[in-house]
């Protein structure tokens, strides 16, 4: 099976999503919680990044900014009531910059979601599962369940200290080859982080097999 890779527009739309994403972590105190999971020297250095940094590091050919696509809880919730919405009584995002923001990174996930699956796990670590869910809503219902809610926008792989050591030492440096091996090493940590299966439902599902199947093969060889 053949798989497309994402596109020059997309990649335009990422730097773009990405440099706004940088922009408003320095302006609305409301993204603040995005950076709990860093240590305090990272966070600062995000934060602080001149404009020239900030530019290159928004060319990563990923999201910075994560729809928390791997929180199953967050977005059950979210699918299991989607269609019990209504867009127009949803509450407003706590600022106007930043709801714009999460509409535009949402709707353009949802549509490379819907014409490229495969390009949209890649530029944000969803899975196909995900993305398939996704999809199964109409826009007007995706912004009414998840467009309303500040708390959907946070930084990608926030507590990954490692992660975004590398990005913000050679993921912003002046050398283009340095900067993009920086950019391709960081989208695999991405993926391969993405890919792990979530431990405590291992624990869970080891939990529910039932040891008397074991029994019943024993009794068989009888």
């Amino acid at each position: 099976m053949e798989f497309r890779g994402p596109g020059a527009t997309d990649f335009e739309n990422v730097h773009s999503l990405n440099r706004a994403f940088l922009r408003l972590l320095k302006q609305e105190a409301e993204l603040t919680r995005c950076l709990a999971g860093l240590p305090s020297p990272l966070a600062g250095a995000l934060v602080s990044l001149a404009e020239g940094d900030a530019d290159r590091l928004a060319s990563a050919p990923f999201l910075l900014l994560s729809f928390r696509e791997r929180d199953d809880d967050f977005w059950e919730g979210i699918f299991a009531e989607a269609t019990h919405c209504d867009l127009f009584a949803a509450s407003r995002p706590p600022s106007d910059n930043l709801g714009r923001l999460i509409c535009a990174g949402l709707g353009f996930v949802w549509q490379l979601a819907r014409q490229n699956p495969y390009a949209a796990r890649l530029i944000c670590g969803a899975s196909l599962h995900w993305c398939e869910q996704l999809t199964e809503l109409t826009f007007l219902q995706v912004l009414a369940r998840a467009g309303t809610r500040a708390e959907v926008l946070t930084l990608r792989c926030g507590d990954d200290a490692a992660l975004w050591t590398k990005l913000l030492a050679s993921g912003v440096s002046r050398e283009k080859q340095a900067r993009r091996a920086a950019h391709i090493s960081a989208l695999q940590s991405v993926l391969t982080r993405s890919s792990m299966p979530d431990r405590r439902k291992w624990a869970a599902a080891a939990c529910a097999v039932r040891t008397p199947t074991l029994r019943v093969a024993d009794e068989t060889e009888s």
